[in-house]
């Protein structure tokens, strides 16, 4: 599918506009003794290189500074395991250290610190589904620092509302919920009294609230504040001026204002382009080709669906690393004028950034897998007729098919016809479609036919191929295990590749993703999701 979703297209902002979000995050109220910080950031960084070690040498600075009665600094250290394993993912590790530093930083009154924390614990409930859990975690933080004392306490008030707005919100009023908490987030940002960080904060948070506004058709309300934004950024970070210009275009395009939306869509590109932000990259493009859809300009359009294509084939590479990198060469510039312990600040925000990042771009996806994934299950194929053409644009390899043109007018009488039809029912009923290597051959010569006639008969009942008819027969044949035997649902892909008669694991899911709209993996978290509600 070469465009994302309409409910999708406001959304994605969330996948850059937090560049600078908490770029200063680590700015804290209380210092700690100058070696501990060099050796927190040493460590921190060792943690990407040679983590066993690293691990053992952050374990002992807590214990130590447990000793001394250096309870920040433990904190701290608590914060770098949290924040490591929130990156790579390690959702249970990221909460155990996460709530380490919480029950440290209570017990000692560190109240920002421990707001931080509830912000990240609320992070990985949310990125675990569990969003009742986060907004509990998330309301925690609020809480504690509800009336801040000063910028740091703000700029954290602010990132917590800002996290709201990932979790999960039902109902025909959930994009009202999620703009009370972006115009929150907003109000906290403004009242920042350092010029430069209300600058940076309060752009990012004028980006949600236009986003949150063209989510709700409000097209006015939403480029007065896109506009805020770019006047606040003045170019100086490409990824928010480069979205935002996006954004626009996008609304532009969903009012129908053709030229407007092209004019906003080449600033964007001059912006985006070729800084290896294939996620934004990626969704510019499917604007342009809705654009020129509508233009009807056949030439721009075939351009950019091949641009659009090539961006596909690459996303399989890391988002996470690409942000992070441009992160990095930021901060290069300030190290010859920065403190040690800014440092650590720093190094610490870009973390947080990388985690905001990467939970923007995992919200966009789960919308549009969602999207995907209800298309798909409103418009289920029948069990009647398995075709396939609409679903699986190639043929599959591993599927031995004889490359043969099929005339309709071949001798092909009802008798045979039938008979065949009648095979073809046994062999379905009994899975031999999930013999690996099957092949039309072997099939014709079970039901004593040829292939010609074999193919006429699956071409005319049921597919425009083989492959497309063994494909889509294995697919339906693991969706209902998937659906009605939740087992199923545990199971490696490669169990179910190798049950499905399918070489390897990554076969299984192309063909499956081709049928369904979504990955194997995602396809079983929104079907338990489903049964779970219903």
């Amino acid at each position: 599918m070469l465009y994302i979703c309409g409910t999708m297209k406001t959304q994605i902002l969330l996948s850059f506009a937090f560049l600078l979000i908490c770029s200063l995050s680590f700015a804290q109220i209380a210092e700690i003794p100058k070696s501990y910080q060099i050796k927190i950031t040493q460590y921190r960084e060792e943690l990407k290189t040679q983590p066993e070690a690293a691990q053992k040498k952050l374990l002992i600075l807590i214990d130590e500074a447990k000793k001394k009665g250096l309870h920040l600094v433990s904190i701290r250290a608590y914060e770098v395991f949290a924040y490591r394993y929130a990156t790579i993912g390690d959702g249970q590790n990221a909460l155990k250290y996460a709530k380490a530093a919480v029950e440290l930083a209570e017990q000692h009154d560190y109240p920002a610190e421990a707001a931080v924390m509830y912000g990240v614990i609320g992070q990985q409930y949310g990125r675990m589904g569990m969003d009742d859990d986060a907004k509990e975690y998330l309301q925690k933080g609020i809480d504690l620092i509800r009336k801040p004392k000063n910028d740091d306490e703000k700029h954290h008030l602010g990132n917590l509302y800002t996290y709201r707005i990932y979790t999960k919100e039902t109902g025909k009023d959930s994009t009202q919920t999620y703009l009370k908490y972006a115009k929150q987030a907003l109000a906290t940002y403004l009242t920042i009294e350092n010029k430069e960080l209300r600058k940076k904060t309060s752009a990012l948070g004028y980006g949600n609230v236009g986003m949150l506004y063209g989510e709700m058709k409000q097209y006015d309300s939403a480029f007065i504040a896109l506009n805020k934004l770019l006047t606040l950024n003045k170019g100086k970070n490409a990824y928010l001026s480069g979205g935002s210009y996006l954004q626009k275009g996008m609304l532009f395009l969903e009012m129908k204002k053709l030229d407007s939306a092209e004019i906003n869509l080449k600033k964007s590109e001059e912006i985006l382009l070729g800084k290896g932000f294939i996620n934004e990259e990626k969704e510019l493009y499917s604007q342009f080709i809705k654009l020129y859809e509508l233009k009807g300009d056949k030439n721009k359009l075939k351009e950019y669906k091949s641009a659009y294509l090539e961006l596909e084939n690459r996303q399989q590479k890391s988002r996470l690393g690409t942000a992070t990198e441009l992160l990095k060469n930021e901060n290069n510039e300030k190290k010859t004028v920065i403190s040690n312990f800014y440092k650590v600040a720093v190094g610490l925000g870009i973390v947080i950034i990388s985690l905001l990042i990467v939970l923007g771009i995992q919200r966009i996806k789960y919308r549009r897998e969602k999207a995907a994934f209800d298309a798909f299950r409103n418009n289920r194929i029948s069990d009647e007729k398995y075709s396939a053409g609409n679903h699986l644009t190639e043929n599959n390899p591993e599927i031995k098919a004889i490359p043969e043109e099929i005339q309709k007018n071949d001798a092909l009488n009802e008798e045979t016809e039938i008979r065949l039809l009648q095979g073809l029912e046994k062999f379905e009923k009994e899975h031999g479609y999930n013999e690996k290597g099957i092949a039309l051959g072997k099939i014709a010569s079970q039901l004593n036919t040829n292939t010609k006639y074999l193919s006429i008969v699956i071409k005319n009942h049921k597919a425009d191929n083989f492959s497309n008819y063994i494909n889509t027969l294995r697919i339906n044949y693991i969706i209902d295990k998937i659906e009605n035997a939740p087992e199923y649902r545990k199971y490696k892909l490669s169990y179910l590749a190798e049950e499905t008669g399918f070489s390897s694991a990554n076969a299984f899911s192309k063909v499956f993703k081709d049928f369904t709209g979504v990955s194997p993996s995602s396809y079983i978290s929104l079907i338990g999701e489903e049964q779970s509600i219903n």
